[in-house]
């Protein structure tokens, strides 16, 4: 009976912001506003900072959706750790539809399938997490 609580528990905890669906609120009065066929919200310019996916959001910067509400890309308004990946602050970044890191902007030097990637650059990723591409050292 425990398990079957947490379990169900767990489910209704995930699943909140697919439930409650994200709308226009977010958006900035008077930006384009972009729908998917579905319904959801796919983008605007934020009126606020806005927390999606452990990701803060920068106010007046463009948000990005999926149809699942999960977040695409924006630009982020604090550091994001994705692993041993920081992303940069004010960088844009972006996920695949099933949340794993795309692109964002490096904040540090990090070493990366034998490669060194280097800060203020973009690194993409594969969605399995293996590298695709970074600016090196020169």
């Amino acid at each position: 009976m425990k398990y079957t609580i947490i379990m169900l528990s767990i489910i209704f905890i995930t699943d909140v912001g697919t439930c409650l669906g994200i709308d226009q609120s977010i958006c900035n009065p008077g930006s384009e506003i972009i729908y998917h066929p579905n319904g959801q919200l796919k983008a605007c310019t934020l009126k606020d900072d806005f927390a999606l996916n452990g990701v803060n959001c920068k106010q007046y910067a463009a948000i990005t959706l999926y149809n699942t509400g999960k977040l695409e890309s924006c630009v982020t308004s604090d550091y994001f750790n994705y692993g041993a990946i920081t992303c940069n602050q004010y960088g844009q970044v972006s996920f695949y539809a099933s949340g794993k890191l795309n692109t964002c902007i490096l904040s540090k030097h990090i070493q990366l399938d034998g490669k060194t990637c280097v800060p203020f650059e973009s690194i993409s990723l594969f969605e399995n997490g293996k590298l695709m591409s970074c600016s090196t050292p020169h």
